[in-house]
């Protein structure tokens, strides 16, 4: 059964896919899905979780070709606006763009993005807040 709500499809399948995502340290957090199955995921993680390990994971998300994938990784905590938020965002390019102009949702420390086209970037913000991924404070 598949229901659809807006231009999110909601299925049983998605629910497997978000539990798989999840670790012991790192928990899916909200998500903008579209038809074409492009991506924007919020992730939190524990504190006890290194770079490697939400390096690793974010690795392990990555789309099929020719599909966009962003993932913004929070520390516990570290996230303040609701998960309906991305999830209502009306299409991926602003829900990518609600990442970065929304004033509730603050910077993130990981990002994950493989791009429609080109080769996948992870960042560390607290070590490279100047990169363009990054959200400046």
């Amino acid at each position: 059964m598949v229901l659809t709500l807006g231009l999110v499809a909601c299925s049983g399948d998605s629910h497997l896919e978000i539990a798989a995502e999840n670790t012991r340290t790192i928990t899916h957090y909200a998500q903008f899905r579209d038809p074409q199955q492009n991506r924007v995921v919020i992730f939190v993680f524990d504190e006890e979780t290194s770079a490697i390990e939400i390096k690793q994971h974010a690795q392990g998300l990555a789309p099929a070709d020719g599909r966009l994938l962003a993932a913004y990784y929070f520390p516990a905590g570290g996230v303040s606006v609701p998960p309906t938020r991305l999830s209502r965002a009306g299409g991926i390019i602003r829900a990518h763009d609600l990442m970065y102009d929304d004033p509730e949702i603050g910077p993130w420390h990981y990002v994950f993005l493989h791009p429609f086209a080109g080769e996948p970037r992870f960042t560390d913000c607290l070590k490279a807040p100047e990169d363009v991924l990054c959200r400046q404070q």
